[in-house]
């Protein structure tokens, strides 16, 4: 390798350690409730975010897309609760359940690579104001 690359070469391969320090998920749900918010999304959430929350005639819940639209509204894990809690389904806002709106935020949050922890997903719960929504 030419002499004046060898420093390049050694930053770009510290990137990627460096960003994944940097991005540290909160485990904020528990595995048990995130498979149940798997069956609420399908029920009552995935004619219009798409079976893989992909985005259909809603927009995405996973994926770059998603970052972006969570970058740009600052969306943490609590704000996310909200708005499904307040806003969603759109054909029947606040329908759901508070556990089941916990349940759908915990299945969202693994679906874009947050850990299962020990404790479930609640609202107000320590952690969920300050984990900034990134897939």
């Amino acid at each position: 390798m030419h002499r004046s690359l060898l420093p390049l070469a050694i930053v770009f391969a510290a990137l990627p350690l460096a960003a994944g320090a940097q991005s540290a998920k909160p485990a904020l749900y528990t595995a048990e409730q995130a498979a149940r918010g798997a069956a609420v999304y399908s029920q009552s959430c995935a004619a219009c975010h798409g079976t893989q929350l992909e985005g259909t005639a809603a927009p995405a819940l996973k994926g770059s897309v998603f970052g972006e639209m969570a970058a740009a509204q600052s969306l943490t894990a609590q704000t996310l609760l909200d708005v499904i809690a307040n806003t969603m389904p759109q054909s029947d806002p606040g329908s759901l359940k508070p556990e089941d709106n916990a349940a759908v935020t915990a299945y969202i949050l693994q679906q874009n690579g947050y850990p299962a922890g020990t404790a479930p997903l609640a609202n107000g719960a320590a952690g969920m104001s300050d984990a900034k929504i990134t897939p």
